[in-house]
């Protein structure tokens, strides 16, 4: 799947109208329509400006030729660190709660 067809795709999933697009870029539809359409090769500025305005596009798998799916993985959402005394009162209490 080439750049465009991915990027086309992702906007169809997100329910993008080529008006919304065009209208946030500063171009008309009707330019929007030839870059996803691949008749016209899409500018870098205007994918520069695409992938800042969806920052879950995962730049590997856009270029890619073996990803079809452009979105990344959520990041895991990772906890402070517990004190060792937090972690054992947690265990005593879990302890005690079952026994």
């Amino acid at each position: 799947m080439k750049i465009y067809e991915k990027i086309r795709e992702y906007s169809k999933g997100k329910g993008e109208t080529m008006k919304h697009i065009a209208d946030a870029y500063g171009v008309t539809p009707q330019s929007i329509q030839l870059y996803f359409s691949g008749k016209n090769a899409m500018p870098l500025n205007f994918l520069s400006w695409y992938l800042e305005t969806h920052p879950d596009i995962d730049l590997y798998a856009l270029f890619s030729k073996e990803q079809q799916h452009i979105v990344s993985e959520p990041k895991a959402e990772y906890q402070n660190k517990s004190k060792k005394s937090d972690v054992i009162d947690r265990i005593v209490a879990i302890l005690e709660e079952e026994l």
